[in-house]
């Protein structure tokens, strides 16, 4: 099982659970007595330099990488090489702690002998170095000698060594010896000088002189990029709880059914407060690695909280590295404010405005009571706490004035204009080719709030007459009548007095000159099987009946497909013969062929269309069997029509069941 949130990088995840990782300690760190680091002086920049004491806190200058011994703990005797780490926590190959070199000038054996010189490591005024050692080339000294940077480390206690072997722990007190050339004093140990400048540590402690300086030490492990490892009771994971407090900025109540998130680039953490009554609580939780997670990772989280009625606000929180954390959340109302003015532009104070559904009904706000108040002495209103939804804005005034809006969480400011007067419409629909009026014409009017008015034109001269209509503003007329193509113009409605819209119909020739006459038949999934039928005059002074058995049974009439398994369409096709249709009465029918079901649960329906010369259907008429009075039976007779050799087409509807079978001819 994997940890989420990921371990720590000093720890490991063990059976789901994180717990520090084995310490492997490979560094040290030397404090004197009153809590200074020694350091190499001067290393940020050069890596060479004194090793003297800082009041600085400690970091990869004051922690020195233990090349040997590589046994753990460190014993009393043991011999270590330490070796500086640049800024990254990574080892400086040639950088190592050594002993810098003084001259030796050795006793001459006569007085014509020459003066013999020579290095040795330590002793006055030489001091303990953070640099590369010496390369070969200098008078008397070996290259690469182990014994400048190789120290014993000798544990202290009671203020004597200890004996050799002893553990050696973090906080243990120790001194630092090495062994020169120098035969006369081969011993000497560290000394810290405060006398110097800068300060630093000197290799010149011998016996009968100055005492070795006793220093505290630190054990740890170093980690490339991650550096000086923390005390163990670091946390293993760093993450806590997080619970989304949500109020409301108004009233300090907890909001119910909030919904809260947290913003990229954290995982997809979320919850929801309770609904109603809620205590406005919303504990984070995520689906990662195919779990549910409720520990968020510390540091700075962005969570955005949104809830129907309310504004939605995104804050800042800050996440423990443990424990639990509430965020607190205020968010404010959704507000939709507004004014009303007459169309003279003037405030109406005192007037009632509502909120309600689009059917009317009243909305209630939190406290159970519907929207509705009162302007203001500018006409000005507002509504706190919104639901998020499309709702009606309307006043006692004018109903065309009424407002459909769409409210989301930002809120609405809304103008209604309250219209006392109105216009009268006057809708003439004349002929294209000839101007003359047309009769029966039907005519729909759309105004600006949307409202449809519809009117039929007739009287003398025929038009259609709207009266007492508002708002003022735009608005769209449209008009139609069979064997014309419709029509729509723009108009606008005056504030008051008469507007007379003229719209002009052009011909249709899919009525007038139609290329052929369709009948279709269309129905549900049950009966399976239901059939169109047709006859009509055959052109040889008898009639002819088309069905699935026949399905042209004249050159003029086709059927052209019989759907046995539901929905269709089935249909039935007249054409011209030699360029005229074969005149005479056409009747058409239904059988119910499966009977698995009445016509009643069929949802059949037939439709009539003609077709222009590029096949364009023109619906002339359409029939459900829904509207067939009394009980269903075998057959659905629907309807007849009378054809001339131009193919002016005259209806009559029949909607009546007959008994029959698949063979009866109507």
């Amino acid at each position: 099982m994997s940890c989420w949130p990921p371990c720590s990088e000093w720890c490991e995840c063990v059976d789901g659970g994180c717990r520090p990782a084995p310490l492997k300690a490979n560094a040290l760190r030397i404090r004197t007595g009153d809590g200074r680091y020694l350091r190499a002086i001067n290393g940020p920049t050069g890596y060479a330099g004194y090793l003297g004491p800082t009041s600085e806190v400690p970091g990869p200058w004051d922690t020195f990488l233990i090349d040997e011994p590589t046994t753990w703990p460190v014993r009393s005797g043991d011999q270590m090489v330490l070796r500086a780490v640049d800024d990254t926590w990574r080892p400086l190959p040639d950088v190592l702690v050594r002993i810098d070199h003084g001259v030796l000038f050795l006793p001459k054996k006569g007085k014509k002998d020459p003066q013999l010189v020579t290095y040795q490591f330590g002793g006055p005024d030489r001091s303990v170095l953070v640099t590369s050692p010496l390369t070969a080339g200098y008078p008397a000294y070996r290259p690469g000698d182990p014994i400048e940077w190789t120290f014993t480390i000798t544990k202290i206690e009671g203020g004597s060594p200890a004996p050799t072997g002893t553990p050696i722990g973090s906080g243990d007190q120790a001194t630092f010896t090495f062994r020169t050339r120098n035969a006369v004093q081969p011993l000497r140990s560290w000394r810290l000088r405060d006398d110097t400048g800068p300060r630093r540590v000197d290799g010149d402690a011998a016996p009968g002189g100055a005492a070795a300086t006793v220093f505290t030490v630190e054990f740890n492990e170093v980690r490339p990029d991650l550096g000086w490892r923390p005390p163990t009771d670091t946390p293993c994971r760093t993450c806590a709880g997080v619970t989304a407090v949500v109020t409301s900025n108004a009233t300090g109540r907890p909001v119910a059914g909030a919904h809260v998130t947290a913003l990229a680039p954290s995982e997809p953490f979320a919850g929801d407060t309770p609904p109603a009554p809620s205590d406005g609580r919303a504990r984070l939780t995520a689906v990662v690695e195919g779990a549910v997670r409720d520990c968020v990772p510390a540091g700075s989280l962005q969570l955005q909280a949104s809830a129907d009625r309310f504004q939605t606000r995104t804050v800042t929180a800050q996440v423990p590295d443990r424990g639990s954390v509430d965020v607190p959340i205020g968010l404010d109302c959704t507000m939709v404010t507004g004014r009303v003015t007459d169309t003279a532009g003037s405030p109406m104070p005192g007037e009632w405005v509502y909120l309600t559904d689009l059917q009317g009904n009243a909305l209630l706000d939190l406290d159970g009571n519907p929207y509705q108040t009162r302007t203001d002495l500018s006409g000005r209103f507002q509504f706190a706490c919104v639901p998020h939804r499309q709702l009606k804005v309307s006043t006692d005034q004018d109903p065309s004035s009424d407002r459909v809006v769409t409210i989301g969480p930002e809120g609405k400011h809304i103008e209604i204009v309250v219209q006392f007067s109105a216009a009268t419409v006057v809708v003439r629909v004349l002929d294209a080719d000839n101007d003359q009026p047309l009769d029966a014409a039907a005519v729909r009017l759309t105004t600006s709030d949307t409202a449809v008015r519809t009117a039929t034109t007739g009287g003398t001269p025929p038009q259609a007459t709207f009266t007492a209509v508002r708002p003022a503003g735009g608005a769209t007329v449209r008009a139609g009548k069979s064997g014309y193509l419709p029509s729509t113009v723009s108009a606008s409605i005056p504030g008051s007095g008469t507007l007379t819209v003229t719209i002009r119909l052009r011909r249709d020739m899919a009525v007038l000159a139609p290329s052929a006459f369709i009948v279709q038949l269309d129905w549900g999934a049950a009966p399976r099987d239901l059939d169109l039928h047709a006859s009509g005059p055959d052109n040889a002074n008898g009639r002819f009946h088309c069905l699935f058995t026949t399905m042209q049974p004249v050159p003029f009439v086709r059927l052209d497909v019989d759907d046995r398994d539901a929905t269709g369409p089935e249909r039935i096709t007249v054409s011209r013969v030699a360029g005229a249709f074969v005149a005479g009465e056409y009747h058409c029918w239904i059988d119910n062929y499966s009977g698995e079901k009445t016509f009643t649960d069929s949802g059949a329906s037939v439709t009539l269309l003609s077709l222009d010369a590029n096949s364009v259907p023109a619906q002339r008429g359409r029939w459900v069997v829904t509207d067939v009075p009394g009980e269903p039976d075998r057959l659905w007779s629907v309807m007849g029509f009378t054809l001339d050799a131009q193919g002016q087409l005259t209806v009559a509807s029949v909607m009546t069941y007959q008994h029959g079978d698949w063979s009866t001819r109507l």
